[in-house]
């Protein structure tokens, strides 16, 4: 189980977003969900770019699970940036 650990946390990029998205968005529609979706997928991504500049940039040599964690945090700043971006879309 100790191996699969950084895989769930990992996974967490996408699910954490997901989670939030759906929570904070109504009414939900199929399209909705969809988009949602794609958006929390995007968020992983995001992570995935944070955490690859991260390790790049400070030359780390992490384990694994310090690798995931990195990859969570990136796509939580992600969700972020994009939620204030949706803010200030919704302000104007």
């Amino acid at each position: 189980m100790d191996d699969l650990l950084p895989s769930f946390i990992t996974l967490g990029g996408f699910a954490l977003p997901a989670a939030f998205l759906l929570y904070v968005t109504r009414p939900l529609s199929p399209a909705t969900i969809a988009y949602l979706l794609v958006m929390a997928g995007l968020c992983l991504l995001g992570g995935l770019l944070f955490a690859a500049g991260t390790i790049t940039v400070l030359s780390l040599k992490a384990p694994p699970l310090a690798n995931s964690l990195l990859v969570l945090a990136g796509a939580m700043i992600s969700l972020v940036i994009r939620q204030l971006w949706h803010l200030r879309l919704k302000t104007h």
